[in-house]
Formats: C-alpha cells, structure tokens, sequence
C-alpha cells in the first residue's frame, strides 16, 4: 500500500501474464512486484463482464444524495456485486490511508476504479 502510484503505475505485460498464470495454476509466487499484482487486481475488476453497480439504473445512482440513500441503494445490489464492491471499497480506503507515501488521494483513486464500476453509459 505505500508503493508510489499503486493501481495507478503499470507492471510490466509479460510480468503480469505470468503472475496471472501461475495465481490460475493455484500457484502464489514469492517476490511479485507490487505494482503487478496490483494491476492484477485491477484487471480482475476491469475484465468483470458487467460493472459492479450495473444491477442498478443510473438514474437510482443519481438521485443518492446522502450516505443513507447509498446505504439503501447498495441493499438492492446481488451478493456477489456486493460483495465485490465491498471489497474495491476496502481496497480503496487501504490505498488512501497511505496516501502520504503512495501519492494515491481518494480523488485519484476514484479516477482509476470509477470507469469499470459500471459499464452502463
């Protein structure tokens, strides 16, 4: 979480092919850079075959206006959107929490994730 640029800064292809590769052979290798295996978990979110908030219409997105109607909205999600919306949530807050070392606002953060949490345009 303290690499500068983490989620942002792209490993290296042939890197994240072969991380991606082993992890699906079951195997968790020892010394991966952190900005792979972050792109890894990027990639995960990005190749979804639908965003995470696509259950929902746009328009219920739009008219959250506090953290309650989000709160209310997200009910509504199946449990494996929420469960992976949990988890980007999670992941994002971790990043942000070091932000003084990793360069990674909530601002940068949300730039990064924001395009793949929904396909719907």
């Amino acid at each position: 979480m303290q690499a500068e640029g983490i989620v942002r800064i792209n490993a290296d292809n042939n890197q994240e092919e072969h991380l991606r590769n082993q992890l699906n052979s079951g195997v968790v290798p020892d010394g991966v850079d952190i900005h792979c295996l972050a792109g890894h978990d990027y990639c995960c979110i990005v190749e979804l075959p639908m965003g995470i908030l696509d259950p929902i219409s746009p328009e219920q997105v739009m008219q959250c206006q506090s953290e309650e109607d989000c709160t209310a909205l997200c009910r509504l999600l199946p449990p494996t959107e929420t469960a992976l919306l949990d988890w980007a949530i999670n992941l994002m807050a971790d990043v942000v929490q070091h932000e003084h070392l990793n360069k990674m606002n909530s601002q940068n953060i949300s730039m990064v994730f924001s395009p793949n949490v929904t396909r719907v345009c």
